[in-house]
Order: structure tokens, then C-alpha cells, then sequence
């Protein structure tokens, strides 16, 4: 699974130093768009999806925060890395749920270690999620999937653009698991990896491209899967 990821910075040399960074730590997971325009980035969040953002803070007409702020709206867990020359702006940095603070200049010690976490905090070297159906063996990751929809004891095991089939019991499909996934109802547990936005009994997720799942919330479930919700959110502070 390739790690995509964006970087903001209007001074195209150092965006190029972060990028050339992030390919010796490992050129083939990840794959790397550079943005020199702020304004092209947000414009693009509308249809390109992201799993790491790399902004720097000060642009001409617009703040990193603003950029961070506009990627809130569309995915309220990915990790957002700043990089600047200034330590003044880590407070309101944090405030849009930032994953890490780098000042410049950039380098491996500072750089890699943002990205080891991150690795684990999107679960790149999760362990997988193995099934049967009609005698055939599948094997996911487990950031691949997106939810799990139950109806007795069969299961369908949602990814972001495909639907597969198993029988399983809730219980054995819990023990199964890891941690990043939340029970919102008696038939859904949602990967909190892909949950976009959460409202009042519902959770939409995201699929490929611009699709997106809404998934509804039982008052069983309401309390306890909105408190994993926001947990998983402070995991990237």
C-alpha cells in the first residue's frame, strides 16, 4: 500500500529537500505531490485524498493553519506535519489537531522519526485481516477496510472499492480486529482510519475518489463509539 502524500511549500527548494528526505526513507511506499500553490492543494481536496500532509506555516495570502483547517473539513484524523522557521505558531498549530511540528531546516533527525510515527498511526505495517468464502482465502489489511457490515452471521467486509464475504459471528469478528476499529451499531464497525465526518447518529466514511458511506449510529452504540471517535483524533495531536 502506497502512503500518498502532500507537501506545501511556496519555496519550491524546500519542498524539495522534504521530498527528496521522504524518498531515502523509503521511495516505494510513498508517493509524493508537491504543492508550491496553497490555493491548488485545497482546491484539489475536493476530489485527491491524502494520508499524510506536510505544510509549511507562512504563505503570501493565506496560513498553513487555514490549509490545515480546510483539510479538517474533509478528514478529521489524517496526520498533518508543519514545517517553519518559527516556534510562535505551535499553539494554534495544535489547535487543528497537528500530528507533529518541525522547524526548519528539515533533516533526516527531525524528519523521520514524524514519519516512523505516522507509519504506525496508519497501521502501513498492520497485520492482516484473513477470511474464507465459498473455500477461498483472502487476506486485507486492515487499513484497507473500511467497515464491516453485519446480518447474523454473514459479514461484508466493505473496502474502499470493493465488497467481499465472509461468515462470522460479531464476537469472533472483534477478537479478529485491531484497535482502530468502533463499533457504531449492532450491524456496523467502521475503521476510524476512514471516518471523514461525524454527526448527530451518523458517521460518513470515505471511499474512492470523492464517495463517500453514511453510516448510522445506534444509541446503544452512540456514546461509547463517539469517545473512540475522539480518541483516535487526539492520537495525531
Amino acid at each position: 500500500m502506497l502512503l500518498r502524500v502532500a507537501i506545501c511549500d511556496d519555496i519550491p527548494v524546500f519542498a524539495e529537500v522534504i521530498e527528496n528526505l521522504i524518498l531515502e526513507y523509503n521511495s516505494s511506499l510513498f508517493e509524493v505531490d508537491v504543492f508550491n500553490n496553497p490555493f491548488r492543494l485545497i482546491e484539489l481536496l475536493k476530489t485527491n485524498t491524502y494520508d499524510l500532509f506536510i505544510l509549511d506555516i507562512e504563505f503570501a495570502d493565506i496560513s498553513g493553519i487555514e490549509i490545515a483547517e480546510a483539510i479538517r473539513e474533509q478528514n478529521l484524523s489524517c496526520p498533518i506535519i508543519f514545517v517553519t522557521s518559527f516556534n510562535e505558531y505551535m499553539e494554534r498549530a495544535f489547535k487543528v489537531n497537528t500530528f507533529d511540528y518541525i522547524l526548519k531546516p528539515v533533516t533526516k533527525d527531525k524528519l523521520y522519526p514524524a514519519l516512523n510515527r505516522t507509519i504506525k498511526y496508519l497501521n502501513l505495517d498492520d497485520s492482516k485481516f484473513t477470511f474464507t468464502f465459498n473455500k477461498v482465502f483472502y487476506s486485507l489489511s486492515h487499513s484497507e477496510i473500511v467497515y464491516f457490515e453485519k446480518n447474523k452471521r454473514r459479514v461484508l467486509i466493505h473496502t474502499a472499492s470493493t465488497t467481499y464475504e465472509t461468515l462470522l459471528q460479531t464476537n469472533a469478528l472483534l477478537s479478529k480486529i485491531d484497535h482502530n476499529f468502533i463499533q457504531v451499531h449492532t450491524s456496523f464497525i467502521v475503521n476510524a482510519r476512514h471516518i471523514k465526518k461525524v454527526s448527530s447518529n451518523s458517521i460518513t466514511a470515505k471511499l474512492d475518489g470523492n464517495k463517500t458511506i453514511e453510516i448510522p449510529m445506534s444509541r446503544k452504540f452512540l456514546d461509547s463509539a463517539r469517545k473512540q471517535i475522539l480518541m483516535k483524533i487526539r492520537e495525531v495531536m
